[in-house]
């Protein structure tokens, strides 16, 4: 309840605030939960398209991007934590990217090797 408690606060906040324009974007993403008017987004990346092929429909997704909550801004890179038991790498939104090997040449020479 605590953790729900916080979540509510932090969207509350950024929506008042408006920060990076959050509103506009929450009001955008309740847009594309109507079938109709996501098929119209796609309509213009493509030269033509087919409503009637959408035959299923699921709701879209939103994927989790990391917050600073000091600053109210969306965190745009990678954030590496770790000590010499475990490391964490956070708002990793691209799993192939964090798969690339000059990035897991960079989180073990920071944090494997250099807690050996």
């Amino acid at each position: 309840m605590n953790e729900l408690a916080e979540v509510l606060f932090f969207e509350s906040k950024l929506y008042l605030t408006n920060a990076f324009n959050f509103r506009s974007l929450a009001h955008e993403e309740m847009h594309k939960y109507n079938k109709k008017y996501f098929i119209s987004l796609g309509t213009s990346m493509v030269k033509s398209i087919d409503p009637k092929g959408f035959t299923q429909w699921t709701e879209p997704g939103i994927r989790a991007q990391l917050l600073d909550k000091q600053t109210l801004n969306l965190v745009q890179d990678f954030v590496v934590e770790g000590d010499h038991k475990s490391v964490h790498i956070l708002n990793a939104v691209s799993p192939a990217f964090t798969c690339a090997f000059p990035f897991s040449q960079y989180v073990t020479d920071q944090y494997v090797f250099a807690s050996q």
